[in-house]
């Protein structure tokens, strides 16, 4: 028993411990004497032992002597596994040493799997031997060896980087008709392999056949690249896809991704050319939770389709309360509709508060044109309103506008506020109020007698 109680280690594994420990350093021979040094049975390597040496060959660059070796463990009748095999494939494709690779592939009891294909097929990639790849590739399927989506997602960026698309595409179609993705087992694929066929596809009206390939590696649980999504967002706004381009957007949250703003401004801009304004505001809206500050004239674009769509209205306010939120210029004229048709939506309140707002922002609207239009529509309690807010503010509005108001309250009925207002503009020095209208007269000498508790508040 250790000191610790727990049983000794076998000889055998610490004699293993150690000597992959050794083979760690730059100089192999210290292992080279230690494995000397041990007493038989240990003394003779397995093929662990072997592999594990070959591997530290292959990584300091040593090909010739790696493979020495391995000529070493085959005359020693210790048969080589299937890693052993593909350690020496690799670290010789890694040396440039074709040739001792070509050597590894005449061993008789050598069967070569869809790893060693893939090695073989990423050094002449690397190398941009295209054609030695492909021939690797086609190798696979003469001796029936599976090719797994690493086969093709090498073979297939290599190809579109020599701009042969053609022929890439031809492997998507594969790719897609069998399934390959959707197969388990072996590595998973990285999505940013496809990015040049994505932009192939994207730039020449492939997207729908993009997109299928993207939710493939998506379902494979493939590393998520943004560069991926953007480019099949742009590609599906291009073609006016622009539903599909929102749901990857909205796809890229889910995965913690922030789209950019060209990825945003492109759903936005596709939604208004549809005259879906709801949406474009939904997606203005998710562009400034992300963090981004989209340019002012984006804003009064959304807003300028808001105001256009019926039923949009709360929306178009809301716009423009974030607006003044974050200090965004406002314009005068799309204000002005703004208060306009939060009228005619019945929604008062929310085009007062929003008037105050600007006003306290150091903005205005056009009150003659907000006060013109509320006259036309019967709105004269609130015409009044506005024209009170416009003296608190010290905005002449004219003779016209006030007899306006005034003789609408009259017709109206609302002789108590045309009074009301009539004494206000008197009050405040108005030049407008220096002539009644006859309307405010005639409604001076009928309430005259009937309302005998008003004549002491409204003076001529």
């Amino acid at each position: 028993m250790g000191s610790s109680g727990t049983p000794p280690e076998p000889p055998a594994v610490a004699a293993a411990r150690k000597l992959h420990h050794l083979l760690r350093s730059r100089d192999l021979r210290p292992a080279l004497s230690y494995l000397r040094t041990l007493p038989s049975p240990l003394a003779l390597p397995n093929v662990v032992t072997y592999t594990t040496m070959i591997r530290a060959y292959c990584a300091k660059g040593l090909a010739d002597e790696a493979l020495s070796l391995f000529k070493v463990m085959a005359a020693n009748g210790v048969p080589p596994n299937r890693i052993t095999y593909n350690t020496m494939v690799q670290g010789f494709c890694e040396a440039g040493r074709m040739d001792l690779v070509k050597e590894v592939f005449e061993v008789d009891l050598f069967k070569p799997d869809t790893h060693t294909f893939n090695t073989l097929m990423a050094a002449h990639c690397r190398v941009g031997r295209i054609e030695d790849a492909m021939k690797v590739f086609d190798q696979m399927t003469e001796l029936h060896v599976r090719r797994d989506s690493a086969s093709y997602s090498m073979v297939i960026r290599a190809l579109c980087e020599s701009g042969e698309f053609g022929r890439a595409e031809e492997l998507v179609d594969e790719i897609l008709e069998k399934e390959v993705l959707k197969k388990r087992g072996g590595s998973v694929p990285l999505v940013a392999a496809y990015n040049p066929v994505f932009m192939y596809f994207c730039e020449n009206g492939k997207a729908k056949k993009a997109r299928v390939l993207f939710g493939q590696l998506l379902d494979r649980r493939s590393k998520v690249d943004f560069q991926a999504f953007k480019t099949l967002i742009l590609g599906h706004c291009k073609e006016g896809n622009f539903a599909e381009g929102n749901e990857l957007v909205l796809s890229m949250l889910k995965r913690d991704l922030v789209p950019d703003s060209e990825c945003y401004i492109a759903v936005i801009d596709g939604f208004m050319q549809k005259g879906r304004m709801k949406s474009a505001w939904e997606a203005l809206h998710r562009m400034l939770n992300s963090g981004l500050r989209p340019s002012t004239s984006t804003f009064h674009s959304v807003l300028l389709g808001l105001l256009k769509k019926d039923g949009c209205a709360k929306e178009a306010a809301d716009l423009i309360e974030i607006m003044l939120e974050r200090k965004i210029r406002q314009n005068v004229d799309l204000s002005t509709n703004l208060i306009d048709v939060l009228f005619k939506s019945d929604l008062n309140d929310c085009a007062y508060k929003i008037t105050k707002r600007l006003y306290d922002n150091g903005y205005y609207i056009k009150m003659e044109k907000v006060i013109a239009t509320l006259c036309e529509d019967k709105k004269f309690v609130d015409a009044a309103e506005f024209t009170l807010f416009s003296l608190q503010k010290h905005h002449e509005l004219g003779v016209a506008v006030h007899r306006l108001v005034l003789d609408g309250l009259c017709m109206d009925g609302r002789a108590a506020e045309a009074f009301r207002l009539f004494y206000e503009l008197i009050e405040n020095g108005s030049t407008s109020a220096v002539v009644a209208p006859r309307s405010l007269i005639f409604a001076s000498s009928c309430t005259q007698g009937s309302r005998k508790d008003e004549r002491g508040r409204f003076r001529w």
